[in-house]
């Protein structure tokens, strides 16, 4: 980072370390005035939750790339939508926890 000086770093927690390993490049990309986005591209809806509110918990004044895990066509129907580029809990919605039963 003291090298290339990028604007901003991408971070993907679980391809960095998880939220551990994700604080790591935070407080480096802090220290030398760079900043960060999370993202949670390719996350199942389970993933974005937990990353959507980890987010939340680092008080960033940045939009952040979460999104939904609408790609995936075995994806858990969630209370997650995004509306107007925004991340939402719709609490009208439930947690589709059917597929416990699998197990």
């Amino acid at each position: 980072m003291q090298k290339i000086k990028p604007h901003y770093i991408i971070l993907k927690p679980s391809f960095i370390g998880g939220f551990r390993g994700t604080q790591e490049w935070i407080t480096l990309a802090d220290k030398y005035n760079i900043g960060w986005w999370i993202t949670s591209a390719l996350e199942s809806n389970i993933g974005l939750n937990a990353i959507a509110q980890w987010t939340f918990l680092q008080n960033s004044k940045m939009p952040q790339g979460l999104g939904t895990g609408a790609l995936y066509i075995n994806n858990i129907d969630c209370p997650l939508e995004v509306k107007n580029g925004q991340l939402w809990y719709d609490t009208s919605k439930e947690w589709q926890l059917d597929f416990l039963n699998s197990f």
